[in-house]
């Protein structure tokens, strides 16, 4: 009786340790967010290889082609400030791969957008996709499908 019990604790203890699932790395919410937050606070060029291990794919491609200038000019010399992100809805298509719909809002100080050369605050929605590689939740594409440009201190006329 002891020997049966003992073999099926052995058996079940394998069982348990093969059917294991790989670790996985957090939760895609969690990945999309760091990455966005980390956007904002970009200080060196060195920082694009923290970029980069959260993308893959064609996003990957693109931002590693990108020129020392390039980068500079998106994520160091732009002044843009951080307000809010929001996740509007995670979609599961697959065990390895979801859709993010989000909008996230920012101020844009002292630029020039579509023409004008003032502050605005800018809300964007995005739909982002995300795929499981090798344990970790990576952003493989992202479609801007809104934007919206508030100016600060712009003067309309009716």
């Amino acid at each position: 009786m002891f020997r049966k019990i003992c073999i099926i604790g052995i058996l079940l203890g394998l069982w348990v340790g093969c059917t294991r699932q790989p670790q996985v790395v957090g939760d895609p919410k969690q990945r999309l967010t760091e990455y966005i937050v980390r956007t904002f606070s970009i200080r060196s060029e060195t920082d694009k290889d923290f970029l980069l291990g959260y993308l893959t794919g064609d996003v990957k491609g693109r931002l590693e082609s990108w020129s020392k200038e390039q980068f500079r000019e998106a994520f160091i010399e732009s002044k843009r400030e951080f307000i809010k992100l929001t996740i509007r809805e995670i979609k599961k298509i697959s065990d390895q791969e979801v859709e993010i719909t989000y909008e996230l809002k920012y101020n844009e100080l002292g630029s020039k957008i579509a023409g004008h050369s003032s502050s605005a605050m800018v809300t964007n929605k995005k739909l982002c996709q995300m795929v499981l590689v090798q344990g970790k939740w990576m952003i493989s594409d992202v479609r801007n499908i809104k934007e919206l440009l508030e100016f600060k201190d712009e003067l309309s006329l009716p």
